[in-house]
């Protein structure tokens, strides 16, 4: 048991106990009086020294000290018990870590053995204080900066008002958040223990149970890893097909614009032409009907295209394309209205290769882009080529990966293709990357079967 008279147990708990409490208080954006805060700490020392009089395993009474400041918690600052647990956790992961690294390297640096510090109370007193100045400005700055945990300030609010969602995702990320902090917590006592049993100043758990315990840690450790790594690359990924549909809306809104302000010129259009005609112009009122022509043409077999989705997003990078200077071209050929996959999927589609390939001609001194889309009774096939750089073999098995991209990281996701092999295999189709026909450069070559 580690046992201290209990003048310099006080002199050692009751900072460490005004250090913790504080620095809940600035992570939680809390506000109490000092005397309170004082009187709170003088409790939890004078609790925790009944604790480590009684003869148990060293660790077992700082588990039962971290659950009676979480009654704390509870009873005097009111915090939600979820909130409770989670700032406690980190609290002490935090100073855990802190007095790991200051108390060796003051002992080292001052020629000390470490037993002597844990055996001489005064000697305790004196290799805490620096560990705890340094928690306490760390305090200072937090309290600064206003530096908050959203989801913290979530649990202690006890809703979603801070970031939105719903409350299946609230639940899910303060699981994620409180299995990252028993990972922490669990590798910390487990470091405190093996120090204890190696040096033998407190009794302690056997070597064989320890290593057994560090296994089962390890063990939940990877899995959990695995658990936060896949919620992640959800989360990631559910992002950026929000960002994607987010984005066909704002260009079927284009789209429809687009037609009212054609619409709103209709009228303007007459009055010019019939102006060309009453001063004798033939010829420029011919020209200004023929252009005329070609833009409402051009609308019109936008209108016409079946989903409306693959109408829009084509009208918008066909603008995109003629700002760039690129050279565009696209044909729908769809016999029907069915399609072997649902418009937003076939949106996903054409959306996604169509900005890698207007980006990836850019680099062509004169850029090209074409788009094919053709249905027949074996499914639907979706070419999309450009003419710019050919993309090396050594890294094509790469680039459907998650998270990988060979442009800028600041700006791109590396989610894009990955999206686009994820469409194709839930719909069962194949994709396949060539050369095209008539130039040299990529093309993206894709089928989709029917599904029956």
């Amino acid at each position: 048991m580690d046992f201290m008279p209990l003048i310099p147990f006080l002199g050692v708990s009751v900072p460490e106990s005004l250090i913790i409490y504080y620095m809940v208080l600035a992570i939680t954006g809390k506000k109490e009086y000092r005397l309170f805060i004082i009187m709170l700490s003088l409790l939890t020392s004078l609790f925790s020294y009944i604790i480590r009089s009684m003869p148990m395993v060293f660790g077992t009474h700082s588990i039962l000290q971290i659950i009676l400041m979480i009654i704390f918690l509870i009873l005097f600052l009111k915090l939600p018990w979820r909130a409770a647990v989670a700032v406690i956790i980190l609290v002490s992961i935090i100073l855990g870590f802190i007095e790991g690294i200051f108390v060796p390297f003051l002992a080292w640096s001052l020629s000390f053995e470490i037993e002597q510090v844990i055996s001489d109370p005064w000697l305790r007193i004196l290799f805490t204080l620096p560990h705890l100045l340094f928690l306490a400005g760390l305090i200072r700055v937090i309290n600064k900066h206003q530096w908050r945990l959203p989801l913290i300030i979530r649990l202690i609010e006890g809703n979603n008002s801070v970031l939105g969602g719903t409350k299946g995702q609230s639940l899910s990320q303060t699981c994620l958040l409180a299995l990252c902090l028993v990972q922490a917590l669990m590798f910390v006592l487990l470091k405190i223990s093996f120090y204890i049993y190696t040096s033998g100043v407190y009794p302690s758990l056997t070597l064989d149970t320890l290593v057994q315990i560090s296994g089962l840690v390890l063990l939940v450790a990877a899995l959990a890893t695995i658990f936060v790594a896949s919620y992640l690359l959800n989360i990631t990924e559910r992002e950026a097909r929000l960002t994607t549909e987010l984005r066909h809306i704002k260009e079927m809104h284009g789209l429809n614009l687009r037609l009212q302000v054609e619409r709103h010129d209709f009228y303007n259009h007459l009055a010019a032409v019939y102006g060309y005609l009453k001063a004798g112009h033939y010829m420029q009122a011919e020209a200004y009907m023929q252009n005329l022509y070609k833009t409402i043409g051009r609308i019109e077999s936008l209108l016409k295209l079946e989903p409306p989705e693959l109408a829009a997003l084509l009208s918008v990078k066909q603008e995109e394309a003629k700002v760039g200077g690129i050279d565009f071209h696209w044909k729908v050929d769809i016999e029907s209205k069915d399609l072997p996959l649902s418009p937003e999927d076939l949106a996903h589609l054409v959306g996604n290769l169509l900005d890698n390939a207007l980006e990836a001609a850019k680099v062509n001194c004169a850029p090209r882009v074409d788009v094919s889309i053709e249905s027949s009774v074996m499914g639907l096939v979706l070419k999309v080529s450009n003419n710019g750089n050919q993309i090396p073999h050594n890294i094509r098995n790469n680039l459907f990966n998650a998270g990988y991209t060979t442009k800028d990281t600041s700006r791109h996701s590396g989610l894009g293709l990955y999206i686009i092999k994820q469409i194709i295999d839930r719909n069962n189709g194949r994709l396949e990357l060539k050369e095209p026909e008539n130039y040299s450069g990529v093309e993206f070559k894709m089928h989709i079967p029917w599904s029956n």
